[in-house]
């Protein structure tokens, strides 16, 4: 299959459905299944030659499955404009200052990336490991002008850099990493 959604198509080939509704004794009020949105999807797949690079700073990137449904959201938006998703995963500890002193490859790199991407994602999350370089991403979304969805935390991440850099309220946190933070 060239993609996952044929399968229905190739199961309707093979009469499963007929099959399945015999068996289960089912009185369907309709002859044939409608299948033609989605066999309209399974071709809008195929036909897609324009990618779209979305960077996506999180902090569980060896675990893919930790943002799956962000993936999934990703995937079928892609399909509904009729681009093929190219994910470009960034561990959000790699753009803090932190990592340019030990590991440089790893932080230019990181910021390269970041760079080329046509849009940032910024996922949820737990805890204040990566915060700031989530926040970083953010602040390059904003002055670049780059498309930015930010989810959960992603978008505390957002309001903390709107507050620091916009609003002007150097320091500004959460209380959820920073309890005595002063904005």
């Amino acid at each position: 299959m060239s993609n996952i959604y044929h399968v229905p198509l190739l199961l309707l080939e093979q009469r499963a459905h007929s099959i399945i509704q015999q068996q289960l004794k089912l009185d369907l009020p309709f002859a044939e299944p409608r299948i033609g949105p989605w066999r309209a999807m399974a071709g809008r797949v195929d036909g897609a030659k324009v990618s779209v690079q979305i960077a996506l700073v999180g902090k569980y990137n060896g675990l893919s499955d930790s943002y799956l449904s962000v993936l999934k959201a990703l995937k079928h938006s892609c399909i509904a404009a009729g681009r093929k998703l190219v994910v470009d995963w960034i561990d959000a500890e790699a753009l803090e200052p932190a990592t340019e002193i030990k590991e440089k490859k790893v932080f230019d790199d990181s910021w390269k990336v970041l760079r080329e991407c046509h849009g940032i994602l910024v996922p949820g999350g737990f805890g204040d490991r990566g915060v700031e370089g989530k926040i970083l991403a953010v602040q390059y979304a904003r002055e670049h002008k780059r498309p930015f969805l930010g989810v959960c935390l992603g978008m505390q991440c957002a309001v903390i850099e709107h507050a620091r850099n916009v609003v002007g309220l150097a320091g500004a946190n959460s209380a959820e990493f920073k309890p005595d933070c002063k904005h």
